[in-house]
């Protein structure tokens, strides 16, 4: 604990700053801002009525933007739909032609059009061919190499 020295504390030192503070009475006087601001009153009705055009323009610009954007956002949702169709419309197609090409492309039908219309039939016997693994290097061997029965069958 610090020293604090011998003298004693005053303890009433601020007693004056508890209690309440002694007030003048207040008294009007009337000068030169009471004669403005009667004279200021018909002023005052304008700025209301300059307020009032403003926030009426000010809804007026945003009921116009507001109009807008509806008017883009009902021509976008036109523009969707009519390609939703146009989808639509195309899928319908796409599994007509594959059921189409599915019809087609069977091979009971190719087989039934070929004997049918072209009097074609499978055939009974195969012919093979035989080729050799290098080239001949003339003619004369190429007709040597073919009697001989060298080279691989094709078919």
């Amino acid at each position: 604990m610090a020293y604090q020295g011998s003298a004693a504390y005053r303890i009433d030192a601020y007693q004056d700053a508890w209690g309440t503070p002694v007030r003048r009475p207040l008294s009007v006087h009337e000068g030169g801002q009471g004669r403005l601001a009667r004279t200021n009153a018909p002023a005052s009705a304008s700025a209301l009525v300059r307020v009032a055009l403003t926030l009426g323009l000010a809804f007026g610009i945003l009921g116009g933007v507001r109009v807008a954007l509806t008017t883009v956002t009902v021509n976008l949702l036109r523009e969707v739909a009519t390609a939703q169709a146009t989808v639509e419309q195309a899928q319908v197609t796409r599994t007509e032609l594959q059921v189409e090409r599915s019809a087609l492309s069977s091979a009971d039908r190719i087989q039934r059009i070929a004997t049918e219309n072209y009097g074609m039939a499978y055939a009974t016997d195969v012919d093979t061919i035989t080729l050799r693994d290098e080239a001949p290097s003339s003619a004369e061997d190429a007709n040597a190499s073919d009697d001989a029965g060298v080279g691989f069958p094709v078919a």
